[in-house]
C-alpha cells in the first residue's frame, strides 16, 4: 500500500510542479521557489528530491531546465520552464501522460 501512496503523492507534486511554472511564466521558477510553494502545499523536499520530480518531468518533455549563471554576483541557479507541451497537458489538449496527476 505505501507504494501506492508514494506514486500518487509523486504524481501530486508532480502536478504542482506544472503549475507553479504555469503561474511563474514566462519567468520560469528557481528550485527555492518551488520548495517554498510545495512546502505550503504540504510537500517537504530537500533539493535532490525536487531535481528527481523536475528531472522526470523534464523527461517527458513538460518542463525544461536552464542553468543561470552570473560569476560577478556570484549567483548560479536552475531555472524551471514550462514548455508548451507542459501546457498543452495542463489544458487537456496533450495526451495523457502516465505520472503526472
Amino acid at each position: 500500500m505505501g507504494n501506492v501512496m508514494d506514486t500518487a503523492m509523486n504524481e501530486d507534486v508532480r502536478k504542482e510542479i506544472l503549475e507553479l511554472c504555469r503561474q511563474a511564466a514566462p519567468y520560469g521558477a528557481g528550485i527555492q521557489v518551488l520548495k517554498a510553494a510545495l512546502r505550503k502545499c504540504g510537500h517537504i523536499m530537500t533539493d535532490q528530491e525536487l531535481m528527481m520530480q523536475v528531472g522526470y518531468l523534464e523527461g517527458k518533455g513538460l518542463v525544461r531546465k536552464e542553468e543561470v549563471v552570473n560569476r560577478r554576483l556570484d549567483i548560479q541557479r536552475q531555472i524551471i520552464f514550462l514548455t508548451p507541451e507542459g501546457m498543452d497537458y495542463l489544458e487537456g489538449n496533450g495526451p495523457d501522460i502516465v505520472g503526472v496527476g
